[in-house]
């Protein structure tokens, strides 16, 4: 196996095993409620991950065109498989929320390294690539669901924690052993904060990706709001039953993995706007197609296919372009910028859809994801697709 295919599957491989890790408790509340506290607890602990996870991605960024890229990404795998282990042994809440603050560390470790050195191994594939990153992140979030439920009430909560550390460690391990490793580029202007923000904005296309940056928060926005909304809204207003609605929900996350992976490789061949404009297109009519449906399973289930399609089609371009437009010197921090403000600013959408929702309609919520796709997609004409130098 070549270094370059072996860094691939690595690199995919953990951002599955890494998002599979943020869905562990989602997945154990039932068995959790009783030894760790009940909802509200379970609140502060999602986000006190997610705090460290979104808004670490920055600091991170700075870090990752300064070290070793590989062995950030390594370092993420150890210390989410060594958090859990905490979490699965720990014998009060105190030091299972230690776990979980070494969670979230280790999850925001993963994103600004991995997406920087996945854009660096090739010039020519980084669409697909990227596309596989994605890919890898859908179905580590759906097998997680699967496998720690089936695990939690075979053997509980805490064995399967501690069944997650090792998976994690063997990910460190395999990480260290296969991910190609990328020289650093040579720092001559300084290693300032300041001067390395300067240097990021610096790119011949400044505006492409300003742009980017952009549609990167629309996105996040639209991902956040979405998959918190969309089941209540097949179950409440199409009247769909709930287990159903979330074999839908499967269903868009199934077909958004291999979204993915066409979407960034199409976009190799014919550029990233094309893409961007028919997924983010689709994406606006889909969801004012959703709102205008009859309750019948058939037509539902077609819609969240479209809509599923139609979304994910756009992240690997998407991803892909901010690798485009970066300098290789600061494509970590870039990375950084991207997913700080994906997930930052992103987590709002979910508060403002919940007012739509209480003081219009849930229809009303969904105008609110087409209005903000179709923003996605008058912003996405005037981005120019450019090879780096």
């Amino acid at each position: 196996m070549k270094s370059e295919d072996a860094s691939v599957i690595a690199i995919t491989g953990s951002h599955g095993i890494m998002h599979g890790y943020l869905v562990l408790l989602p997945a154990l509340l039932p068995l959790l409620q009783g030894d760790l506290g009940g909802i509200a607890t379970f609140g502060l602990l999602v986000s006190l991950v997610n705090w460290f996870y979104g808004f670490g991605s920055l600091p991170v960024g700075f870090v990752a065109d300064r070290m070793s890229r590989k062995m950030l990404v390594t370092v993420s795998m150890a210390l989410l498989g060594a958090a859990t282990i905490i979490v699965g042994l720990s014998p009060n809440f105190w030091v299972a929320a230690l776990g979980f603050v070494v969670l979230g560390i280790g999850a925001c470790l993963y994103h600004p390294p991995g997406y920087a050195h996945m854009s660096l191994l090739s010039d020519e594939m980084r669409g697909r690539y990227m596309g596989y990153m994605g890919m890898g992140g859908d179905l580590g979030m759906a097998l997680s669901y699967l496998t720690t439920s089936i695990l939690g009430a075979q053997f509980g909560w805490r064995v399967t924690f501690i069944i997650w550390g090792v998976a994690g460690l063997a990910t460190a391990a395999f990480d260290h052993l296969f991910i190609q490793e990328i020289p650093i580029e040579a720092d001559t202007a300084g290693k300032g904060v300041f001067s390395t923000i300067k240097r990021m904005f610096g790119v011949a296309d400044r505006g492409t990706l300003l742009l980017t940056f952009v549609i990167v928060v629309i996105s996040g926005m639209l991902w956040q709001g979405v998959s918190a909304y969309i089941m209540v809204y097949i179950t409440d207003v199409k009247m769909v039953a709930l287990v159903i609605a979330g074999g839908l929900s499967t269903l868009k996350y199934t077909v958004g993995a291999f979204a993915q992976i066409l979407g960034g490789d199409i976009s190799d061949r014919i550029g990233r706007r094309t893409i961007l404009l028919a997924g983010f297109g689709l994406f606006t009519v889909s969801s004012i197609a959703l709102t205008m449906a009859p309750s019948n399973l058939v037509v539902l289930a077609a819609l969240v296919v479209v809509l599923g399609f139609a979304f994910f089609v756009t992240q690997g371009p998407m991803n892909a372009l901010m690798g485009d437009m970066s300098r290789k010197d600061t494509v970590g921090v870039t990375y950084g910028v991207n997913f700080t403000l994906k997930y930052g600013i992103g987590f709002f959408t979910p508060a403002i859809a919940g007012y739509l929702a209480v003081n219009y309609s849930l229809d009303h919520v969904f105008y609110f994801f087409a209005a903000l796709s179709a923003v996605a997609f008058l912003v996405s004409i005037f981005v120019r697709d450019r090879k780096r130098s």
